[in-house]
């Protein structure tokens, strides 16, 4: 080999090393536009479930007035008892999967609140199962199961006992 050949073998390697970080650049700025994409359509998916969750004037699937179809009210209980739950699992499983643990957490005020009374549409199972994932969300986000940021010390529930 001669000197020609090493200065021709490092040019390619400096052109090379360029590409490869040209590539690299290029792939970072995809994968942050493509995570903000994420975190767009997961907000507007949580707001449009939650709108569903939590229907104005009594919630989702709930006459305004009273016909007196006892019928017709059982029917749509019934369908309430099916899709609330599965419309939560939904909203859970697309929260979890972006990584928006905290949401999650925070729409188990929504399923506690007596204002909604979300929970009566529950079995115990999916209760359960529920409680089970927010417990999953609230460890993963660092907040404790009842969504506090900052666990409470020992020390503090025995001074308030």
């Amino acid at each position: 080999k001669t000197s020609l050949d090493d200065k021709e073998s490092s040019g390619i390697n400096a052109e090379y090393g360029v590409a490869v970080e040209e590539k690299k650049k290029s792939h970072e700025l995809a994968m942050q536009r493509w995570e903000q994409h994420l975190i767009v359509q997961t907000q507007l998916t949580r707001d449009k479930m939650l709108n569903v969750l939590l229907f104005i004037d009594g919630g989702w699937m709930i006459d305004e007035v009273d016909t007196g179809d006892v019928e017709r009210r059982e029917q749509l209980e019934s369908l309430r008892r099916v899709c609330i739950p599965s419309t939560t699992f939904l909203l859970v499983n697309v929260l979890t999967e972006s990584g928006q643990d905290a949401a999650v957490v925070e729409l188990a005020d929504y399923l506690a609140s007596e204002q909604y009374q979300l929970y009566t549409l529950f079995t115990k199972e999916e209760l359960r199962r529920f409680l089970v994932r927010v417990y999953e969300s609230s460890i993963r986000c660092g907040c404790d199961p009842l969504g506090f940021n900052e666990p409470v010390a020992e020390e503090q529930l025995a001074e308030d006992n």
